[in-house]
């Protein structure tokens, strides 16, 4: 099978399924924004709510959650009706978060990885350092939150913590919605209700300490299953003290892969990967290549290296593979890696980066697949 013979597959099967851009765009429809109604909002059954909770659990992919449901009980009593969906490609935070909140691909709002290539230098999306542009700027699609409070007077709660109430991607993603300070999972559980019962339409409500969890141990750990059993429990409890009327909505941006160093290409050791190469930027599941002027054949090199360990993508099939013309901030590649391989440059990325165990970004099932479901 060629390259791009796996890719098509990847983009038809992805194509398939209900999107993460589906699911906030479902619940303002139900709330009453004139908005096109995704299918998904009929198999959700959300029919003029009071209002709408919806939970965004980073890292909590489908996979992920059908292999551990036994230590999530009240997920587990969901679980036929939990609708699988699909996340955005890349399947990482800040591409996925920003298109979960305008309804919108990658490519249209240009987020397009954990890092991206700005003049000479790479510039990570969640924080926006030493970005050559304000993240209003840099992402210029309005967010749901600022549509439905212009066009329907509906106002919107996001909770989270007081260290992202001024961040890069809150800035690029959660524009219009008012910012609730709450720091453990239990205090953002309780600002939610609070949100509900006081009647604002729209709550959001952010944790990501599962995916925390699971880059530093891996989602196969002890550590990512504890964290699982204290969501669930926190999860019931907010099934069980929503007020009449309310809908709470879960989901999650991406799922992940585990991996192993001895799955780690460093491309410092590499001369077929490094010669001619400016940098790289995105992350080591989904790796934007930026050659050097002149280097026409770098491409050409990375195929041959990586060969099945990787979907190399180039050109138009960039902008189909993210959808729209940001994909031109990627580069003149991008490396999608293959099962659980990784493919990092520990001469300019940090040490964190290039160690993780548990990583996503890329197209694989437990990557890219993501649940969606009514609680109540």
């Amino acid at each position: 099978m060629t390259q791009a013979t796996q890719l098509r597959r990847v983009l038809e099967a992805t194509r398939a399924f209900p999107r993460i851009t589906d699911v906030l765009p479902a619940a303002y429809s139900a709330l009453g924004l004139d908005i096109a109604r995704p299918e998904l909002a009929d198999t959700l059954e959300l029919d003029q709510p009071r209002n709408v909770c919806v939970v965004l659990i980073d890292g909590l992919g489908y996979r992920l959650l059908s292999e551990r449901l036994g230590h999530a009980p009240c997920l587990r009593r969901h679980y036929g009706d939990i609708v699988e969906a699909h996340t955005v490609i890349p399947s990482t935070t800040a591409a996925a978060i920003t298109s979960f909140t305008t309804g919108e691909f990658p490519g249209r709002t240009r987020m397009v990885g954990w890092s991206v290539k700005d003049g000479n230098e790479p510039v990570v999306l969640l924080s926006f350092d030493g970005s050559s542009m304000p993240p209003e700027q840099w992402q210029p699609v309005p967010t749901l939150f600022q549509r439905a409070a212009e066009s329907a007077d509906l106002s919107a709660a996001v909770v989270l913590s007081a260290r992202f109430a001024n961040s890069g991607l809150t800035r690029a993603a959660l524009r219009g919605a008012t910012h609730v300070a709450a720091e453990s999972w239990d205090e953002r559980i309780d600002a939610a209700l609070h949100q509900l019962r006081i009647g604002t339409p729209m709550v959001y409500l952010y944790w990501s300490e599962l995916d925390h969890t699971g880059h530093v141990n891996g989602w196969e750990s002890t550590a990512w299953v504890e964290e699982l059993e204290r969501i669930d429990a926190g999860l019931a409890r907010l099934e069980a003290e929503s007020p009449r009327g309310s809908v709470v909505i879960v989901t999650a941006d991406h799922g992940m892969v585990d991996t192993h160093p001895s799955r780690r290409i460093d491309i410092a050791d590499h001369p077929e990967l490094h010669h001619g190469l400016e940098m790289v930027a995105g992350e080591g599941r989904a790796v934007h290549i930026h050659p050097q002027p002149g280097a026409d054949d770098l491409l050409d090199r990375w195929e041959r290296f990586l060969a099945d360990r990787a979907i190399i993508v180039r050109g138009h099939d960039i902008v189909e593979t993210v959808g729209g013309k940001g994909a031109a901030l990627m580069g003149a590649g991008l490396a999608l890696m293959c099962d659980n391989w990784v493919c990092v440059d520990s001469r300019s990325q940090p040490h964190g980066l290039i160690n993780l165990i548990g990583v996503h970004g890329a197209t694989s099932a437990e990557e890219m697949t993501i649940p969606v479901l009514r609680l109540r």
